[in-house]
């Protein structure tokens, strides 16, 4: 805030000032600010006293022949406010505009304007272009005319730090420090006018004599008149085209002896020349203006030109430039006459190739015309009677404005657009403190802060909805997806419904209809499903059914054909609505016929529909059929087009069914032949069939795994021995099977039957027929109790041994790989005995044993192939052997099959009698 300034006022108080300003126009310097409860954009012009004082008092101090810095001051303060007193009477459009009076504090003067960014001096010359320069100088040119006629009043200060620029491009007079009023001079005064009476130390207290007329200098009888201001007026317009150039540069602007010199200069290149001999003199002034300098810069005043005479010139006889000053004076207008331009400014010109409204400057359509024509929009929203029937000029004069505030959108960039035009016409509950719009909106308008703007403006007419969906392209390039498919939901309805006030609007409300229809599959991939299932297609298709104007049916197909390029409807979208609507339609026109076609043919097609084979074969094919042949005004050619067209959907459908068939039946030809072999009737094969089935090379039997085999003995076993057979058959699935119960045999004998290193025993105190019964408490291998303590030491070591095996093994101290296969497959298997017969015996132990037993071929230390050389047995001691060709490691590294050769340490005597 102004918090550097050091003081808080009136204005201080109202208006939120900046920090930094705006600009500086000696002897002030520009704030912009914002007024705090209507949020006005603004201008406050800042005079800083206590450094003006200072300056005063060091100019004085290098100078002895000038007055007291007090009196310096003084006069430099009444100078300041006579300009802004003078400022504040008169009021034109031209003028700028004063908003608060002058208000003096103990260190400042300030003042508030309209909100204004440059004058002449320090506005860019890029921005200067032919038109603007023209239509500023109109301007100019009108508040002077003000002046001299209404007010009897000489400017007398006519430069371009007297000129400022608002926030709307127009030019705005001021600097009436100057101001002359004839009315409160007399003749005398008027005739002996003497401008050095005023002269001071202080820049700004002067005139600036390269702009005043020569005659309040030079000449001995110096006399006020409304010419002194053409003359300044003319310098101005040559230095506008040739900036920074002047025809009359004095070194100091405030000498009379420097202008006396270059006046001289300027004299002798100037008159007494034709006009068209002034080109070298002139530079960049238009051509036409050549004519009127002479007249401009006469020597004497009354040979100069009138402002009226210079504003009926040639010069502001273009059509751009008389258009441009009809929109400033726009609002003076009537109606008629504002409709008869609008259109006028959309019309094409055939000699220049482009409408009226193109010509104009980038500047002034976005800050003039923009603006206005907003404000146009508002104010007759704002007093629109919404239960009567709009007025027709009215409902033209919306739609025109509206039109050409979306012809000058599609310039502006996209922040500009949302800030300038979105927020303030497609939003409801918006407040008007824009700073372009402060000054065209009616006071109903501005009363009503939350007025809903978008909503009167949709609901205005049909015309002003024909005019948004025309422009719905420059919505969509300059909203974001969020606010355009916002903009499309709210108008949804609208453009397919016709309010009650509306009925005589129904030829611009089928326009309306189809141009929405026409632009729908540009922003449908934008609008998310759910909404499109339940809202749009819909809504559509009740349109289609309810609707008897033909050409919105046709759109309405043409839509749903793109709609299906686009991939947005599905399965469900045409089961559910789609189908139920074509399967109404009653009408057989040959545009209809071909459309519904086309269509449907697209939907069968369709890989992203993927309409379900029923669907297409009871549903939309019968239906492309009856409208085919329902058709009655097509010619032959038409005819043959819609039966290619559903001929391609059949062979389509043939196609679809033909790869979801295998290519040979399994309930019939071959295959019936050979499902029926062991029948009593075969069915006779065809010949294809033979040669189909005909096999050059047999199908890979499955091989199983290895599986061990008992050793045959030499003599014949008895069915016992074949039972132990079956049992070791397959030594892979006993591992993991439920041990089978082993069949009793001729004598009654318990039998244990061992798979592949795994003890499963069959005998238990149930099963136990015989009256060789085991002793009790007696471990594996003893047969009586005095072998029995001798096995319970030989465990003991054993168990150690084991134990220190698994706790270095876990330890990580496997060094050779032999080790590493040996602990490996002795953990598993102590894991899993552990497991599946915990608390039985244990193998390993058994086999040492098994090596002192009498009868018992010893393994080899080498792993090598080894024949058993005798039977299975069946008592709880036998032990099954692999067959003889399974290779055998060595016991102390791995456990195999032929370790199942350890028995007790007797035999069995069951066992020998079967032998």
């Amino acid at each position: 805030m102004l918090s550097s300034l050091g003081f808080k006022t009136g204005i201080r108080a109202t208006y939120n000032v900046s920090d930094n300003p705006t600009f500086v126009s000696e002897p002030w310097t520009i704030y912009p600010a914002k007024h705090k409860s209507s949020g006005r954009i603004v201008s406050v012009f800042i005079f800083d006293k206590t450094r003006f004082e200072g300056q005063v008092s060091r100019l004085c101090s290098t100078s002895s022949n000038t007055k007291s810095p007090k009196n310096i001051v003084k006069e430099c303060y009444e100078l300041i406010k006579l300009e802004v007193n003078q400022l504040s009477k008169l009021k034109h459009p031209q003028i700028l505009t004063i908003i608060e009076v002058l208000e003096e504090t103990r260190s400042k003067f300030l003042f508030v304007s309209e909100s204004i960014g440059n004058n002449l001096i320090t506005v860019n010359a890029k921005d200067l272009d032919s038109l603007s320069i023209q239509k500023g100088l109109l301007q100019i040119a009108k508040g002077l005319q003000f002046l001299h006629t209404q007010g009897n009043i000489i400017h007398l200060n006519i430069q371009p730090s007297s000129i400022f620029i608002n926030n709307q491009g127009d030019w705005k007079l001021a600097g009436f420090a100057f101001l002359q009023n004839l009315n409160e001079l007399s003749p005398q005064e008027r005739d002996n006018f003497y401008i050095m009476n005023n002269s001071s130390v202080v820049p700004f207290a002067n005139l600036n004599l390269n702009f005043t007329a020569p005659e309040l200098i030079i000449d001995s009888q110096t006399k006020l008149d409304f010419a002194n201001d053409i003359w300044s007026f003319g310098m101005l317009i040559f230095y506008l085209y040739n900036y920074p150039d002047m025809l009359i540069n004095s070194f100091d602007a405030n000498s009379i002896q420097d202008y006396k010199q270059e006046f001289r200069k300027f004299e002798q290149k100037f008159f007494n020349h034709n006009p068209t001999e002034l080109q070298y003199i002139l530079k960049k002034v238009p051509e036409k203006l050549y004519s009127l300098f002479p007249r401009l810069l006469a020597r004497y005043p009354y040979d100069r030109l009138t402002l009226d005479q210079f504003i009926d010139s040639d010069f502001f006889n273009g059509s751009v430039i008389k258009a441009m000053w009809f929109i400033d004076e726009f609002s003076t207008k009537s109606i008629h006459e504002k409709l008869v331009f609008l259109k006028g400014l959309l019309e094409f010109d055939p000699e220049t190739q482009t409408d009226l409204i193109s010509q104009f400057p980038v500047t002034f359509r976005t800050s003039k015309l923009l603006p206005l024509l907003i404000g146009v929009v508002i104010n007759e929203l704002t007093v629109l009677d919404d239960t009567t029937p709009i007025d027709p000029n009215v409902d033209d004069l919306i739609s025109n404005s509206l039109e050409i505030i979306m012809l000058i959108s599609k310039g502006l960039s996209g922040l500009t657009f949302q800030d300038r035009v979105y927020n303030v016409l497609f939003k409801d509950n918006t407040t008007f403190s824009e700073k372009v719009y402060d000054a065209v909106f009616k006071e109903e308008a501005k009363s009503k802060k939350h007025t809903k703007t978008f909503t009167k403006l949709i609901n205005a007419s049909v015309k002003t909805r024909l005019t948004l969906v025309n422009n719905l392209p420059v919505l969509q390039e300059k909203t974001n997806s969020k606010q355009f498919v916002g903009f499309i939901k709210s108008i949804l309805d609208l453009v397919f419904t016709l309010g009650a006030k509306e009925q005589d609007q129904k030829h611009v409300q089928i326009i309306l209809q189809e141009k929405f229809l026409d632009y729908m599959p540009k922003f449908v991939e934008m609008i998310e499903f759910p909404y499109m299932k339940n809202k749009m297609f819909p809504l559509l298709c009740k349109i289609f059914s309810s609707t008897s104007v033909y050409s919105t049916k046709l759109k309405i197909l043409d839509t749903f054909q793109e709609f299906c390029d686009k991939k947005v409807i599905d399965k469900i979208i045409i089961d559910e609505q789609l189908l139920p609507m074509t399967k109404g339609i009653e009408d057989r026109n040959k545009e209809m016929v071909c459309k519904l076609i086309t269509f449907l043919s697209k939907v069968v097609i369709s890989e992203h529909i993927n309409l379900d084979m029923k669907t297409s074969v009871e549903s939309i094919l019968p239906q492309c059929f009856a409208f085919a042949f329902g058709c009655n005004d097509c010619d032959e050619k038409e005819f043959k087009s819609y039966m290619k067209s559903i001929n391609n959907v059949q062979q389509h459908l043939v196609d679809k069914k033909l790869q979801q068939l295998p290519k040979y039946s399994n309930g019939g030809g071959g295959g019936a032949a050979r499902s029926n072999k062991d029948d009593s009737t075969t069915v006779a094969p065809n010949f294809e069939t033979l040669l189909q089935n005909q096999r050059i090379k047999e199908p890979e039997k499955e091989i199983s795994g290895p599986k061990t085999k008992a050793i045959q003995p030499n003599k014949k076993l008895s069915s016992a021995s074949s039972i132990g057979k079956r049992s070791v058959s397959n030594p892979t699935n006993a591992l993991n099977a439920t041990p089978l119960r082993p069949m009793e045999p001729r004598r009654k004998f318990t039998t244990t039957t061992v798979r592949n290193g795994s003890s499963s025993s069959s005998s238990s105190s149930s099963n136990t027929t015989t009256s060789n019964k085991p002793f009790p408490n007696l471990t594996f291998g003893a047969t009586n109790q005095a072998s029995n303590s001798s096995n319970a030491k030989l465990f003991d070591s054993l168990k150690s041994t084991y134990e220190r095996q698994k706790q270095e093994e876990e330890e990580g101290e496997d060094d050779d790989f032999d080790d590493f296969l040996s602990a490996d497959q002795t953990l598993s298997h102590k894991d899993t005995s552990k497991v599946k017969n915990e608390g039985k015996i244990n193998w390993m132990s058994e086999v040492n044993k098994m090596k002192t037993l009498p009868n018992t071929p010893q393994p080899n230390a080498a792993p090598k192939s080894i024949k058993n050389k005798y039977p299975p047995g069946f008592d709880s001691n036998a032990i099954l052997s692999p067959k003889s060709s399974m290779p055998i490691r060595a016991v102390s590294t791995t456990i195999l099959p032929t370790s199942n050769q350890n028995k007790s340490e007797k035999i069995n005597p069951a066992l020998l009698d079967l032998l």
